[in-house]
């Protein structure tokens, strides 16, 4: 096994954590300035790197752009599968799905690019990455309505819910700072009382 002190000289982690820096970079200049502010010049000039060190990454901004977007749906199906598996009731493993959603905006690293700038992606990466998103909704569908058979939930219309809070989760790196007065986990706490605990049945003990 390789000590993990000695991670920083391998090729793979290393091109791998340069990949994490050069998604965030970008994430927040497409948030921040909008697809049409952003440029590779500005990305790699903002990362230290030439424009042609930058394109052993990627070719183009639509790209750039939909690595991003990529990136973040991985880390959101990563998490829905955990919080399926939380040994807990559906409310339960609902608010793990949105507490580790949101614990890497407070982090370096985290995701920060929104979804107003999906219309710049090309036709077939906006129809593969709807595809992947529209899954993860159904599955907290079908989360919300194991909660509601089991009485953990209260909703009359669990898909409705899902795209009030799945809109409200996308919508947050608009708006956070790191630098705000609330911290990331408080504003978790703020949501969860606002929309999970809205969905909380009588009965529920959460």
């Amino acid at each position: 096994m390789t000590d993990p002190e000695f991670q920083v000289f391998d090729r793979k982690a290393l091109r791998k954590a340069k990949r994490r820096a050069l998604l965030r970079e970008a994430g927040w200049q497409f948030t921040d300035k909008g697809y049409a502010g952003t440029s590779l010049n500005s990305v790699a000039k903002a990362l230290n790197l030439t424009k042609a060190g930058l394109y052993h990454y990627v070719d183009t901004k639509e790209q750039l752009l939909y690595l991003c977007y990529s990136d973040a749906i991985d880390s959101a199906e990563k998490i829905m599968t955990e919080a399926e598996n939380v040994n807990g009731n559906a409310l339960e493993k609902l608010s793990y799905y949105v507490r580790r959603h949101l614990a890497p905006f407070g982090r370096p690293g985290g995701f920060h690019v929104i979804l107003s700038e999906f219309f710049a992606l090309s036709e077939e990466h906006h129809e593969e990455l709807r595809t992947r998103a529209r899954e993860i909704d159904h599955r907290m569908v079908r989360l919300l309505e194991t909660g509601i058979a089991e009485g953990s939930i209260q909703t009359k219309n669990a898909q409705m819910s899902v795209y009030a809070m799945q809109g409200a989760l996308n919508w947050i790196p608009r708006w956070f700072s790191p630098d705000g007065e609330e911290s990331i986990e408080e504003i978790a706490d703020d949501f969860l009382d606002l929309f999970v605990t809205g969905l909380k049945s009588q009965e529920s003990p959460l």
